[in-house]
Formats: structure tokens, sequence, C-alpha cells
């Protein structure tokens, strides 16, 4: 599934620089395309965001079961804690297990989606993890795809989880002709919180960068005519 033409030597000393780095055209190009239609069509996405200070996950059914008043009111409330840059509110989905008819169009996508799961912790995978990090301890990928949709936003915050051994947190970008001014950038900060630089969301590119950046998804406008759609997680190590 890896782009073979990658030049990973390459790649490693860009990313020792700043523990950071885009990889354009990391998928062969048709896995990266069958992956953002499966995104678009077929993947069953859940609504997670904080609500006081606990995180919350709704399925798309559950959602439209809310009455107007109760959507208006978690958004109030998440808003209101992301004024304070507190909080989260987006669309992602984990590996579930397939109950329904296992060779209907969506389930068939859906199976491929999870072998993309199972395929970021394969040897090829982590080998060239490894080799651009300069870190032999990663041992797997905790993935999920994620959609955001215009009012969605992932405020200010570092990716250390005690526990949780993350040492590199990525995105794959499987969105195309994303506007800037649309929102949804991967915004990195100082530790001041001065803002440093911010990365579009781009097609088939992977974002990987060390879990001691700390950053930000910029709320998505509700002018954005496109969704942000991407395979993001963390290459971790023993806890």
């Amino acid at each position: 599934m890896i782009n073979p033409s990658l030049n990973v030597g390459a790649l490693a000393n860009e990313f020792k620089t700043d523990r950071r780095l885009m990889v354009h055209n990391f998928l062969q190009a048709d896995i990266a395309e069958r992956m953002r239609s499966a995104c678009m069509q077929h993947v069953p996405f859940s609504t997670h965001y904080v609500l006081n200070n606990m995180y919350h996950s709704k399925t798309a059914v559950e959602m439209d079961n809310l009455t107007q008043q109760d959507k208006a009111s978690i958004n109030k409330q998440v808003f209101s804690a992301a004024s304070q840059g507190v909080g989260f509110i987006y669309e992602g989905y984990f590996k579930r297990e397939i109950k329904t008819d296992p060779n209907s169009v969506a389930n068939l996508e859906l199976a491929f989606l999870h072998q993309v799961f199972d395929y970021l912790s394969s040897e090829e995978v982590l080998s060239t993890i490894k080799q651009i990090t300069g870190n032999q301890d990663i041992i797997g990928a905790e993935p999920q795809y994620t959609r955001y949709a215009p009012g969605h936003f992932l405020t200010r915050h570092l990716d250390v989880i005690p526990g949780r051994a993350r040492r590199y947190a990525f995105v794959l970008g499987l969105t195309k002709g994303w506007h800037p001014d649309w929102g949804g950038l991967l915004q990195f900060y100082e530790q001041d919180g001065t803002p440093r630089n911010a990365w579009i969301p781009q097609f088939n590119v992977l974002s990987l960068f060390d879990v001691s950046h700390i950053h930000s998804v910029t709320y998505v406008t509700p002018f954005a005519a496109e969704q942000r759609l991407s395979l993001t997680g963390w290459f971790v190590a023993k806890p």
C-alpha cells in the first residue's frame, strides 16, 4: 500500500530538523482513492465531543433522535468550553465488527478500511516509520477515520496521555481541493501559545509529528464546501 517510490532516507533527514514533516503521495494512488470514496459514501461516522470535561460519542441515529433544543444545548456548552481553550467536536470512526450482510458493497468497503487499520501496524509501515523517525520502539498504530464538517474543531493540545505511550501523531489527508479559508488547518504552536505555521489538508499527504508538538485543528467555517476527511491517529510504543 505504501508508495514504493518514497525516498525514506531523505524523509528521515527532513524529520530530524523539527520532528515533523509532510509526506506527499504516501500511499499508492489507487489505495488512497478507494479510501476517500469509502469514507465519503460508506463510513457510519459518530460525533465525538467533550461536555463538562467528559468525552461523549453519539452515532448518527442518536444525533438524529436529539431534539433541536438538545442539539443547541450541546453546541452551546461545547463552544463555551472551547472559548476557554478546552475540547473538540468532530466525527470519527473506529474499527467495528461488521454484523450485517458482509457481502454488501458498503460492508465490503468497510472491510477494506479495516484492512487499512491493520496495515498501519504491519511490519512494512512500522519499518518505514522507524526509519523516518529513528525510533525503533514503535510497536503499532492507533487509528481512526475522521470527518470535520462546518462547526467542527479541535482546540490546542498535546497528544501525550499517561499510560498510552503515544510517540508520533499522524494525519493522512483524504480531502481534495481544500481551500485554506475554510479552516480545518493543522495548526502548530510554540510552548507559550504563539502560533507557528499551519498545514492545509491535502490528498494522500501524511502529516507526521512528534507528540511534543502543541497543535489544533482550526474551526471549519460554515461556508466550507467540502468535508475534511482523514485517517488520523498515533504510532505507539510499549506502555
